[in-house]
């Protein structure tokens, strides 16, 4: 991952703006939605057109996970980083190219196929690297 490429402990948990997750937080958010976005697109494989939106209790797990880690250190959060990558990568092969189209369903009207959950989660983790990298570029102008 470039945007922690010499990033220093004491860097990562600054806070870069008011309102802002710190390098930290961002890490541990970063592992925990692998692993919940791959378990949603592995369980439209084994349902029909299951709902994928968010319960409360996920979103109350995701929040526990972003404070919960945000104290690990660097070495911590990056082998967390590891792990995830790997399990998703893992998941991901065990996908046959037949199920890529099946759908889920994220609120209502928002269906989702298994292709497009892998998407999202690509481009989701794309915006956090950059929100990383313009973190620790406030960090470092202050």
């Amino acid at each position: 991952m470039n945007s922690i490429e010499c990033v220093q402990e004491a860097e990562i948990r600054q806070i870069p703006a008011p309102d802002e997750w710190t390098v930290a937080q961002l890490l541990a958010h970063i592992a925990k939605i692998e692993y919940f976005w791959m378990e949603k697109a592995v369980l439209i494989t084994k349902e029909d057109d299951p709902n994928i939106t968010r319960s409360d209790v996920e979103s109350d797990r995701r929040t526990a996970a972003v404070v919960g880690h945000a104290g690990d250190s660097l070495d911590e959060l990056v082998k967390s980083l590891a792990v995830a990558n790997e399990s998703a990568v893992k998941a991901t092969g065990e996908i046959s190219a037949s199920d890529l189209a099946k759908q889920g369903h994220r609120g209502e009207n928002n269906p989702m196929t298994v292709e497009g959950v892998i998407t999202f989660l690509a481009q989701h983790m794309e915006i956090h690297a950059r929100q990383i990298t313009e973190s620790r570029q406030q960090i470092s102008q202050s």
